[in-house]
C-alpha cells in the first residue's frame, strides 16, 4: 500500500476477516460494504462480532505463526470460547463463491485450550498460534496471497471471511 498509516507492520500477510451470516447469499455479500453485510445479519450467532485481523508470519525454526488480532473484547471473548477453530486457506480468492465443497489449499485446526492461560492483567488483543507447516507468505502456485481464509468453529459456523494480502 501506499500512503501514510499509523498501523504498524509486522511483515508477513494478514487477512482482515469479516463475520458472515450463513443465510447472506454471496450477490448479497458482495454488493455490501463488510459493515452494512455485519448490519444485516443481527439474527446470525455471529452478528455481534466485529471485524478482526488474522496475520500470518514466518518464524526462525521454518514454522508459520498464525496471530489474530482482536479489537473489540466482546470478539475476543466469543472466538475464546470455541475449543477449536478450523482455518481454510482456500484455493481461490474468489468471495462469490462458496468453496467449502473443494478441497482447499491449507486448512489448520487450531486448538484454543493451549491460549487459555491468560494472566489477569493481560489484555486480550491477540491469540497466537504455531500452525503445523510453513506457508508460502507470497504469490505463487502454493502462495497464500490472494486466496479466501474462512475461520469456523469446530460445529461449522463461520466466525470468519476474507482475502490474504501483503502487511
Amino acid at each position: 500500500m501506499c500512503g501514510d498509516t499509523n498501523r504498524p507492520t509486522f511483515g508477513g500477510t494478514i487477512a482482515v476477516l469479516f463475520p458472515q451470516d450463513n443465510r447472506l447469499s454471496a450477490e448479497r455479500s458482495l454488493s455490501s460494504s463488510p459493515e452494512s453485510v455485519i448490519s444485516q445479519s443481527t439474527s446470525s450467532s455471529t452478528s455481534s462480532l466485529s471485524s478482526y485481523s488474522l496475520f500470518f508470519r514466518d518464524t526462525s525454526d521454518r514454522k508459520t505463526k498464525a496471530v489474530f488480532r482482536i479489537e473489540d473484547l466482546e470478539t475476543y471473548q466469543a472466538l475464546n470460547s470455541c475449543d477449536s477453530l478450523d482455518i481454510r486457506i482456500e484455493k481461490y480468492g474468489d468471495l462469490s463463491t462458496s468453496s467449502s465443497s473443494i478441497a482447499p489449499l491449507h486448512q489448520f485446526l487450531l486448538d484454543l485450550s493451549q491460549n487459555k492461560h491468560l494472566k489477569p492483567d493481560h489484555q486480550p488483543t491477540e491469540m497466537e498460534f504455531d500452525l503445523p507447516e510453513q506457508l508460502d507468505l507470497g504469490v505463487s502456485e502454493k502462495g497464500v496471497v490472494g486466496r479466501q481464509v474462512t475461520v469456523r468453529e469446530s460445529q461449522g459456523s463461520i466466525l470468519g471471511i476474507g482475502i490474504v494480502g501483503y502487511n
